[in-house]
């Protein structure tokens, strides 16, 4: 399947409506963030559908749109500041990736942010909080092996389509997790008591939030496109589908 390298993917209306969403979302709470005293919110779910409806670089702008104005209408899920929004962008981006079968990508950011919480003193002492992150191994594993001869989220199978859906959700979410629990360490200096009590809830949070977006995205990958509103591989399809074709040669005339 040919791909363009151009950035808009998805008609700016549309968009717009998700970048919109995800702000509302914001202020609809889902679970409290242990020894901080703020919430994970509804939007969660959506980040990752951002990247995988409009692909990476696109989903990450939906995302840091709607994350940025989700944190002024929810101030009470702010945590890391002003900047919070770049973790929705780098979940966009490995959803994204991912959406693209581009698995290596959201590994090595997984892997990067993994190793440098190691460099950290605190970080050495609450070693074992990275093992939460062999959640998005596994998404990245299952979703590289069902899609390895042709893309699941193409399949008329609905079942496949669902669990491609959740591991490329998977695999975004775990990068706002990994991003996310650096910039704690930072910040906060938060004693391993806390990491290892996060590290008995969060694997059931984060796979929440992934089936969150699976119960959320499927139907939307279905229908979408039955009202001329292309998502997924499907944006790259209505691309090549708009190319003009190329002229062809005159044949040489001996």
């Amino acid at each position: 399947m040919k791909k363009k390298s151009g950035l808009i993917t998805a008609h700016p209306a549309v968009i717009a409506v998700w970048a919109a969403l995800m702000a509302v979302a914001s202020l609809l709470p889902a679970f409290p963030i242990i020894g901080t005293g703020v919430t994970f919110n509804i939007a969660n779910c959506l980040v990752p559908l951002a990247g995988i409806f409009f692909g990476p670089w696109v989903g990450a702008i939906v995302a840091g749109v709607g994350g940025f104005i989700g944190q002024m209408l929810a101030p009470h899920t702010v945590l890391f500041g002003p900047l919070q929004f770049t973790i929705a962008i780098m979940g966009a981006l490995g959803a994204g990736f991912a959406m693209q079968r581009k698995w290596l990508a959201p590994l090595a950011v997984i892997l990067l942010f993994g190793g440098i919480w190691y460099l950290l003193p605190n970080g050495r002492a609450a070693w074992a909080t990275p093992l939460l992150y062999f959640l998005g191994f596994a998404f990245i594993f299952v979703g590289w092996i069902i899609g390895r001869k042709e893309d699941p989220l193409l399949s008329p199978n609905r079942s496949r389509m669902a669990l491609a859906l959740l591991c490329c959700s998977g695999a975004g979410i775990i990068v706002t997790q990994a991003m996310g629990n650096l910039w704690a360490m930072i910040f906060f200096q938060l004693p391993p008591a806390i990491w290892y009590t996060v590290l008995a809830i969060a694997p059931v949070e984060r796979f929440l939030f992934s089936l969150g977006a699976m119960i959320i995205g499927t139907p939307l990958m279905i229908g979408l496109p039955k009202i001329g509103v292309p998502v997924g591989p499907m944006i790259y399809q209505k691309e090549d589908e708009n190319d003009e074709p190329e002229p062809v040669a005159p044949a040489k005339v001996d």
